[in-house]
């Protein structure tokens, strides 16, 4: 059996790292909406959102959400989004996407200030940039913060002033003490760095519109979305912050030109509603379809996924046939991360290619073991109910609340075709809990 050699596996291997986002004209990019039945209603998440704001008042900026799974590719449609409204001729746009995770740490709890202060630095720069100016030679907001700090009684000694563009952010972000500081002294004072930061985002917005010639500026704000405790306990405390910042803090969120947020999965499902704060219902990036509710295969489905491994690797030399592709495209759920997952995977571990299939099923079994260690007793009722209904579940805001952790943590997974509705994730119904409630065994009626 020909040997695959190691430059082709290394290539093979760095095209199916699950957290790469694409742009859109990168090679291994796979349009997954291209077919509305797949991952949609007859109109992309992407085109939602681009709709809303062409469609809208351009004296009014909009302000929307968007969200899905990690790993769904919401990043690499932002990007897309981005691309699209910058190729608009009949309404010049300059569209600005800003990582938060460049400058937040995405497991402490989110302030509103964080947010003001983090679009107030990104916008100074970027307008800084258009004017064709190195933005660390002329640091704009950021003196104006760390002055602004300077009157206060948190300590920035240790930070050099001809530094401080750079090492002020990054001590806001990985100093939890230095940032606490800061933190409260903004609070006290939070109109007034507020005001600031708003009239520099509204001069940055004018500057970058007239050196770029644009008639419009969108802002898309994505990594917010990564909020999350590493450890239990700081649940509530962290969860309590997203709130704030998403639901009493709204207006603030709305600044002088579009704006697109990611935000948490889990908070839409919360009692308070989102829709109304903003300029439309969020927008949900659901899961490729892969069956019918009825369970039934969806081949467009499978064949799509099938396109997007196929441009990761070489399927005849890694599998051989599409029959041994196959139950790893039926047994990710449609979700793009667990299969990327999977087949790196196989890329690892299996001792000579083309695969066989029990190589397929033991990295199967492997991934689905992770996915049976997440279900917890108080979880089955729950799923079982999902299983059969395919729908939101029925009671209070507590069940609604756990029906958004069973999806933050991927034992549910989210589809939209015609209508929005759930299923366990494929995997999830391996686990040995769910088994007895999804097939439980017939009572000898004798």
């Amino acid at each position: 059996m020909p040997t695959i050699p190691l430059h082709e596996m290394r290539d093979f291997v760095a095209r199916c790292a699950p957290d790469r986002a694409l742009w859109p004209d990168d090679p291994l990019y796979v349009g997954l909406d291209s077919e509305a039945a797949l991952r949609g209603q007859g109109r992309s998440c992407i085109d939602a959102l681009e709709h809303t704001i062409l469609f809208s008042d351009p004296s009014r900026p909009t302000c929307q959400l968007f969200t899905g799974f990690l790993g769904s590719g919401k990043t690499t449609e932002l990007r897309r989004l981005r691309a699209k409204l910058e190729a608009n001729r009949e309404l010049p746009t300059t569209a600005i996407l800003i990582d938060f995770e460049e400058y937040i740490n995405p497991l402490a709890p989110i302030t509103i200030t964080d947010v003001l202060r983090v679009l107030a630095y990104a916008l100074d720069r970027e307008a800084t940039r258009a004017e064709k100016k190195d933005p660390d030679a002329h640091p704009g907001y950021l003196k104006r913060l760390f002055e602004f700090l300077a009157q206060t009684e948190v300590s920035i000694k240790n930070i050099g002033f001809a530094q401080y563009g750079a090492s002020l952010m990054l001590e806001l972000k990985n100093n939890p003490t230095f940032r606490q500081h800061a933190e409260n002294a903004l609070a006290l004072r939070f109109q007034a760095f507020a005001q600031e930061a708003t009239e520099t985002m509204a001069a940055a917005i004018g500057r970058i519109r007239k050196a770029t010639q644009s008639t419009q500026v969108v802002v898309l704000a994505d990594g917010l979305e990564k909020i999350r405790p590493m450890r239990e306990d700081d649940r509530a405390q962290i969860d309590a912050s997203v709130e704030m910042l998403y639901v009493q803090n709204a207006a603030w969120l709305r600044i002088p030109c579009h704006t697109i947020y990611t935000f948490p999965l889990w908070l839409r499902f919360r009692s308070s509603p989102l829709g109304g704060l903003y300029d439309r219902e969020p927008q949900i990036l659901p899961m490729v379809k892969t069956v019918e509710q009825s369970g039934a295969p969806f081949r467009a489905g499978l064949d799509k996924l099938s396109e997007l491994v196929a441009r990761r690797v070489d399927v005849h030399k890694i599998f051989g046939d599409s029959e041994r592709l196959l139950p790893l495209l039926e047994a990710s759920g449609g979700y793009p991360r667990d299969l990327l997952r999977m087949v790196r995977e196989l890329l690892f571990t299996a001792p000579d290619f083309p695969v066989r299939m029990e190589d397929v099923e033991r990295v199967i079994e492997v991934t689905a073991e992770t996915y049976a260690q997440n279900v917890r007793s108080p979880d089955v009722d729950l799923l079982a109910e999902i299983a059969a209904s395919h729908s939101l579940p029925e009671g209070d805001d507590s069940r609604l609340a756990h029906f958004g952790r069973l999806l933050e943590r991927f034992l549910l997974l989210g589809y939209r075709n015609g209508r929005e509705w759930y299923d366990l994730h494929p995997l999830v119904k391996r686990a040995p809990a769910l088994q007895k409630r999804l097939s439980p065994k017939r009572e000898d009626a004798t």
